[in-house]
């Protein structure tokens, strides 16, 4: 993947101090890692992705799937909100689900 989201120099400054060029390399560092994050997470996710997250089977989750927890179909497959499987998380600390 290249850097069109941040692009960063490719020639070096002819006078670069050593805090500049410690922000450089601050800068890269994080906009490589933002372009990994970005093509890893996925909003929707499919059952058995969305079973590992939520630490179940995937049996259990389709018995939840569209009662307990939104679901949203495409193609006649479960995907499941990633937004949804954390609110889940947080009611079932309160609410003991």
């Amino acid at each position: 993947m290249s850097s069109q989201i941040f692009p960063i120099p490719s020639e070096p400054r002819a006078r670069t101090s050593a805090g500049d060029a410690m922000i450089e390399a601050i800068a890269e560092a994080v906009a490589i890692k933002l372009e990994r994050l970005a093509s890893t997470s996925q909003r929707l996710l499919e059952i058995e992705e969305a079973a590992k997250y939520l630490g179940m089977t995937t049996h259990a989750l389709r018995h939840k799937a569209g009662v307990e927890i939104p679901v949203v179909r495409i193609d006649n497959k479960l995907r499941f909100d990633r937004r949804d499987l954390d609110r889940y998380i947080d009611r079932a600390k309160r609410e003991g689900v």
